[in-house]
Order: C-alpha cells, then sequence, then structure tokens
C-alpha cells in the first residue's frame, strides 16, 4: 500500500508561506504586503495561498499568532518548592526583555501600533496574540508563584501589570519611538533588579 504523501506537502507549504508572509508583514506593513508579493515570496501560486488561507486578514492572524507563540513559549519558567526563587524570577525578566527587545519584536510592535491608530479590528486579535498571552504567562508564573509560598496571595492581573509597567514603562515607549536604544545586558539586569526588589516589596510574604 503505497503511502499518501499529499499532507506532508501541504504542511511544508503552509510553513512556507507563513515564513514569506512573516518576512513581508513585518518589512512592508500590513497594507504594504499584498497576497501575490506573499506568494511570489513563498515561491508559490497565488492560488496556493488562497488555498491553505482564504484572505490576506487570515492569513495575518495565522502569522502573529504563530510567531508570539514562538517568543512566548520559547522557554518555559518551572517552579517548584525547592528552586531559588528570586533566581528563576530575575531569569525570567531577562527573558521577557530580552523578547521584546529583538529587532523583529519591536516591529511586530510598531505593526500593532500602525493597526491600532486605523481602528483595524485585527488589531484586537494581534493583540490577543501577543500582548494577552504574554500576560497569561505571567499570570500563570505568579499563581504558582503564591500557591508555594514564594508570593503573597493577590490579585495576579494586578501583579502583571504591575511587574511589565516596571520592566517596560515609558522606557520601552521611548525606544518604539526611536528617541531611546535599546538597553544594553548590563542595563537590562539593572532593570530586572531594579524591578524585583520594588515588586517584592509590596509582595514579599
Amino acid at each position: 500500500m503505497q503511502t499518501p504523501v499529499g499532507r506532508p506537502k501541504d504542511l511544508a507549504k503552509r510553513k512556507q508561506i507563513l515564513a514569506a508572509a512573516k518576512r513581508l508583514f513585518l518589512k512592508s506593513g500590513y497594507h504594504g504586503s499584498s497576497m501575490n508579493l506573499i506568494a511570489q515570496e513563498a515561491g508559490v501560486t497565488k492560488l496556493t495561498v488562497y488555498n491553505h488561507f482564504q484572505d490576506k486578514a487570515n492569513l495575518f492572524t495565522c502569522t502573529i499568532a504563530e510567531t508570539c507563540e514562538e517568543f512566548v513559549h520559547a522557554r518555559l519558567i518551572h517552579l517548584d518548592p525547592n528552586c531559588n526563587f528570586l533566581q528563576i524570577f530575575a531569569h525570567a525578566c531577562q527573558l521577557t526583555l530580552n523578547m521584546i527587545s529583538l529587532p523583529e519584536a519591536i516591529k511586530l510592535e510598531l505593526l500593532l501600533l500602525e493597526l491600532s491608530a486605523e481602528q483595524n479590528p485585527l488589531a484586537i486579535q494581534f493583540y490577543n496574540a501577543s500582548h494577552q498571552k504574554m500576560q497569561l504567562v505571567w499570570q500563570d508564573f505568579f499563581q504558582k508563584a503564591s500557591q508555594l509560598g514564594f508570593l503573597q496571595h493577590a490579585d495576579i492581573e494586578e501583579q502583571t501589570h504591575i511587574l511589565l509597567s516596571l520592566l517596560l514603562g515609558h522606557r520601552h515607549h521611548e525606544v518604539l519611538l526611536g528617541v531611546r536604544p535599546q538597553p544594553t545586558l548590563q542595563q537590562q539586569q539593572q532593570i530586572v533588579a531594579q524591578s524585583i526588589e520594588l515588586f517584592m516589596l509590596k509582595y514579599k510574604p
């Protein structure tokens, strides 16, 4: 019996199209990336693109969701009763800063701002796949930390907002505007240390 080969080829084509779409969306923005250009970049026909994704909005949503999934879940943080909580907390903060400082992540952020400015409904889907997903990861972290006694039992949404405000704040806004350079590794470590110090003043058990 001959093994069917159609499905693996379809999956390969889908990945190929997503990779091409990602490159173009980050380079040219949403409006500057047509389905025809994406097909050319992927080395497939326009019909093939439409066979996998019904329209550009659907392709954009799938591309952003996959890209953000790679960012947010690149490394998972695990807690256990015997771990060095502050060390793991600092590591998680450092990973977050590293992630949002990637040139690719900055371009994604600017693309989100572009869509939001024109009140494009895709902005909400984009936000849910990126910022909201990161917040859920941190909420899970804080919930486990409080269960293990490393932090006070508190509103995990509030904890997440406070931490991300400490890590990013006005400084990251200036980076997005291009008026401030990305923090160096040494500066990132200082930001992490100061953020955790302030955070623990409020939530230390």
